[in-house]
């Protein structure tokens, strides 16, 4: 007996090892995620704001718990704790009427199973402590003895485990019914408990604004899921964005991504490296929407942060803090750490100390951003905060105009560059955008007005296909200042179009990567 005991806590300790590992490497950035989408203030209403909903308990100490996400490895650590204790407590469940290697099993099948619903974005962490809830309370249910105790004990039960747990009350229910039938024989104990239990999310749905199958289910979001590594790199381009570490977006954003979010991400960190132009035709470019993100009603929390790293790189605050208000609405429960930080900076830059005081307020009462608020309140800034604002400052447009949508951009940024001619991001951006868009009308006259510099490589090239429309000599080509090789590269791209009829096969390995391949033959789906 001692060394099956031995057995199953070490095979226990494995499983919580393995869990680990799982959840920090693979999944790090999944947990960082979710830590941007929770804030947890130490105050009474946040407090009291737990009792509108059933599983108080859990709720309560799942997001007491998802604050210490911020603090890498912290995520994985609480994550694997909770499972080995989810495992630990059904092992102690399953002795009850099975051997102990059977209990082991069932103990490593919920860490499995539960493991698994964890990898789903909105999944909630108050969903695991509902299931352990509910199987401690059965727990303390079994040391009950008699009839009539188990009939009180089981009926105070259904009521405790569903308040405090939530969809946990099943779990209580469910092995508490199994114990009072067999062995106890307590047919009617059983039945009178599991209609309580059927009964009472249905009776409080109203009471809690819940509709039928929410009440059934709360806090718990799914049945099922399993890992999404394509999700896990996009999760991870994102916090890489927040983090302004851009050779590891660019690491992430392969080139077999062929998605609209991954060239945001990465069009933005070559940006930011102040190599856009330089990088662009190197990956897929989905047109205008590998640089900007339409906000509209199909926008999600993720898309509206993406769209809100953008513009505020960019400089528009008021963009900005649109994407950055509908993430906020989108987000779990309407509440974001990271875009209340946004919004914070986004007043600051602003000067509007009165807004910005808000958002700090709310982030001095949580544990990780307190430091964070306080560094930055009007009055007690730092040093590098002050010098940072002032730079960030000389990026606002001097007027606003009306936009007709998210995507009505090439105004955005002229406005940008009106304010600001040494914004080379919303110039590089603004000419970029163009061609993307394949509109080099637009391209030549906004690059006339704001691009003062010899042309880069992605820059000459557009300018050589104006210059054949036109029909333009070879002194006007040589005042671009382009260098000769171009010309050079652009003879043989025209000879090889010609003699093979236009066939992109033979022009895509030398080619591939200009500008005049993607202006012939990329297609607008």
């Amino acid at each position: 007996m001692k060394n099956i005991t031995i057995f199953t806590w070490g095979l226990i300790l494995l499983c919580g090892l393995a869990c680990f590992g799982f959840f920090q490497l693979a999944y790090s950035y999944h947990l960082l995620y979710r830590e941007q989408t929770s804030l947890f203030t130490y105050t009474l209403l946040q407090l009291l704001s737990y009792i509108e909903k059933p599983a108080v308990l859990s709720c309560l100490s799942g997001d007491f718990l998802l604050q210490f996400f911020h603090y890498n490895g912290a995520g994985a650590a609480i994550i694997t704790s909770l499972l080995l204790l989810l495992g630990g407590t059904g092992y102690w469940v399953f002795r009850v009427w099975v051997k102990p290697w059977i209990a082991l099993v069932g103990g490593v099948i919920m860490i499995g199973w539960e493991g698994a619903r964890l990898c789903s974005l909105t999944y909630p962490l108050s969903s695991t402590v509902s299931l352990i809830g509910g199987l401690f309370l059965f727990l303390l249910f079994k040391q009950l003895r008699g009839k009539r105790a188990l009939l009180c004990g089981g009926m105070v039960g259904v009521v405790l485990s569903y308040v405090l747990f939530g969809y946990g009350v099943f779990v209580f229910l469910f092995f508490a019914c199994l114990l009072v039938v067999a062995p106890m024989k307590q047919y009617l104990v059983a039945g009178l408990m599991l209609v309580a239990g059927i009964a009472l999310p249905a009776c409080l749905s109203n009471t809690y604004l819940l509709t039928l199958p929410q009440a059934y289910q709360y806090p718990a979001t799914e049945w099922w899921s399993k890992p999404d590594l394509m999700h896990e790199r996009l999760l991870g381009m994102n916090i890489e964005l927040h983090a302004a570490n851009w050779e590891k977006v660019i690491q992430l954003a392969q080139p077999d991504m062929r998605m609209s979010l991954t060239s945001v991400c990465s069009n933005l960190a070559h940006a930011m490296q102040g190599d856009l132009s330089g990088r662009l035709m190197n990956q897929y470019q989905p047109a205008g929407l590998g640089l900007f993100i339409p906000i509209d009603e199909s926008s999600t929390y993720f898309s509206t942060q993406l769209a809100n790293e953008v513009w505020f790189h960019l400089g528009d605050m008021t963009m900005a803090e649109h994407a950055a208000m509908l993430s906020m609405i989108f987000s779990p429960q309407h509440k974001g750490a990271r875009m209340v930080q946004r919004l914070a900076e986004i007043n600051l830059i602003n000067g509007d100390e009165v807004a910005a005081k808000k958002y700090l307020k709310i982030l001095s009462r949580t544990l990780a951003y307190k430091q964070w608020a306080k560094d930055r309140m009007p009055g007690e800034q730092t040093s590098e905060v002050k010098q940072w604002l002032n730079w960030k400052r000389t990026f606002l447009p001097e007027k606003d105009t009306l936009r007709v949508s998210s995507l009505d951009v090439a105004k955005s940024l002229r406005l940008l560059l009106e304010a600001n001619a040494e914004n080379r991001m919303a110039r590089d951006y603004l000419l970029c955008f163009h061609l993307l868009m394949k509109d080099l009308p637009a391209f030549t006259k906004d690059y006339q007005q704001f691009y003062h510099e010899k042309p880069s490589r992605l820059y000459a090239e557009a300018l050589l296909i104006q210059l054949m429309k036109k029909q333009a000599t070879g002194e006007e080509v040589k005042k671009t200042g382009m260098s000769p090789e171009v010309v050079i590269d652009f003879n043989e791209y025209n000879r090889l179009h010609n003699q093979f009829g236009g066939h992109p096969d033979a022009l895509s390995g030398q080619f591939g990567k200009t500008y005049w391949f993607y202006y012939h033959y990329a297609q607008f789906q």
